[in-house]
């Protein structure tokens, strides 16, 4: 008898499952926090000591994603996209009847279609998300009450609406902002110990939902300040709430974060935090700005941002030393460096080819607007109107900064009409000036809640095709129409 209770007790302990234990917290944590040599050494323990806990599988892949996301090596990538079939096969292997089985394959499958948009696989990418859609809805028919389904879903829906019409037609891919935001505002409702240990993600992922597709960035700002992430020992805690301080014109705080995020040893190296500093001090014409641009890239292997990079360091070179042959010398390098897939390095590479040496003055304006230092920026314009002569380019920005840094300063009234100046005066230029300024005015309309008018400026914006930002302003006026027909 003893012998049988034995035998049963093995079979047991030998069962698979899935188990976020104290272990799994603490492997998550430091992978969360970019510290890999930690968390390799704490998942080699736990698969000695509870070798049947299949949650490991998803902090491995945790660590995946932040080397390939971070580091954007395409032939790492290649080497490390094994590993996501071996996990997805020893899951399906497991048969482990559990709310989680599905959602850790979807969860993985949604990291590599993340990390794949990186290396611009779009339509690879487009099943994986499709893939991993599939698996979440099947989980909620079959798990209705396991809420962190809505975590994953709530990206998912988010995503599907930036992608193009016919990937969304072919794969079924069904969502919108809005939903991506009915379903992670109920998760952050939950409290820490309850959303266990995806309170952070959770937390980031409404964060920008607000902030980069609702154009909520005030509410995105309160909301993440008061969720306490550990940014004193989270390089990525540090660059969420970094980024969507610049985002809300804060960016002093911003400086504060990133001057003082942990940057040891243990940690693996984030470059881009130090492209985001360099652009922050930047923005409020700081001397020494370039020195953090330049170990960005002097040590960054990736694609991405390199033009931007290159573009800032010319920037830099006019704004604070009048130099224009150090200015010309870099904006040279936004020609072949680096990769043009995202819309900064498209413009980087577009202001390049141009030759068009942008004015100092506009350019300070640009740059401390984007600061949110407002005041300084309207002062800096009042005192150099008479520079700008009507009917060229530069009249046309000039009207466009002022509009802007109206609308920051809760000046609509101003703001409306030096935008109606630049869309009419300027739509027959290939800028995104135009556009823009159709999208900010409806953006003003619709937070007065005159839909009609905010209709008609954001469909005005759809219609104008800029050679710069095109595909972020046609988004953000998409959504804002979105929004428009749920409130109506």
């Amino acid at each position: 008898m003893t012998s049988l209770l034995l035998l049963c007790s093995l079979l047991i302990s030998a069962q698979y499952r899935f188990e976020i234990t104290p272990d799994i917290e603490e492997a998550y944590d430091y992978a969360m926090s970019l510290r890999k040599t930690e968390a390799k050494k704490k998942l080699q323990y736990i698969k000695t000591a509870d070798p049947n806990n299949l949650m490991v599988l998803l902090v491995e892949n945790y660590l995946d994603f932040f080397e390939i996301f971070i580091n954007e090596d395409e032939s790492q990538f290649d080497e490390l996209e094994r590993n996501k079939k071996q996990r997805l096969q020893q899951i399906e292997n497991a048969k482990v009847k559990s709310p989680y089985s599905r959602f850790v394959k979807a969860e993985i499958i949604l990291q590599w279609a993340l990390a794949r948009m990186k290396f611009n696989q779009r339509f690879t990418a487009a099943q994986e998300i499709y893939s991993a859609y599939n698996l979440l809805e099947k989980n909620v028919a079959i798990y209705p009450e396991f809420l962190l389904n809505k975590k994953s879903l709530s990206i998912l829906y988010a995503l599907a609406e930036s992608l193009p019409g016919i990937v969304r037609k072919v794969f079924g891919v069904d969502g919108s902002i809005q939903r991506g935001t009915e379903e992670i505002v109920l998760l952050t409702k939950l409290d820490r110990d309850v959303a266990s240990v995806f309170y952070d993600e959770i937390s980031t992922i409404y964060a920008y939902i607000l902030s980069f597709q609702n154009n909520d960035k005030h509410n995105a700002w309160t909301f993440i300040k008061d969720r306490n992430m550990n940014i004193e020992n989270n390089p990525l805690a540090c660059f969420v709430l970094a980024n969507i301080a610049q985002k809300n014109g804060l960016n002093d705080k911003a400086i504060d974060i990133l001057s003082n995020r942990p940057n040891g040893d243990n940690y693996e190296k984030f470059y881009y935090l130090d492209f985001l500093l360099g652009k922050s001090k930047l923005y409020r014409l700081e001397k020494g700005a370039d020195e953090h641009i330049k170990v960005f890239i002097d040590n960054f292997r990736g694609e991405h941002f390199i033009k931007e990079a290159y573009q800032k360091l010319a920037w830099y070179e006019l704004v604070m030393n009048n130099n224009f042959v150090a200015y010309k010398k870099y904006i040279e390098y936004c020609m072949d460096s680096g990769s043009d897939l995202v819309d900064e390095d498209k413009q980087a590479k577009r202001e390049a080819k141009s030759k068009h040496v942008p004015h100092p003055d506009l350019l300070k304006a640009r740059l401390l607007y984007d600061g949110g230092y407002y005041q300084r920026a309207y002062r800096l314009l009042i005192t150099k109107a008479y520079l700008f002569q009507k009917g060229s380019i530069e009249n046309i920005e000039y009207n466009y900064r002022m509009g802007r840094i109206s609308q920051a300063l809760n000046n609509p009234r101003d703001a409306i009409q030096k935008y109606g100046y630049v869309i009419n005066i300027g739509n027959k230029y290939k800028s995104y000036y135009a556009c823009n300024s159709a999208l900010q005015i409806g953006l003003i309309y619709e937070s007065q809640s005159d839909y009609r008018k905010a209709k008609e400026y954001l469909k005005k914006c759809l219609k104008m095709s800029p050679d710069e930002y095109k595909n972020g302003l046609h988004q953000k006026a998409k959504s804002a129409l979105e929004r428009i027909d749920e409130k109506e």
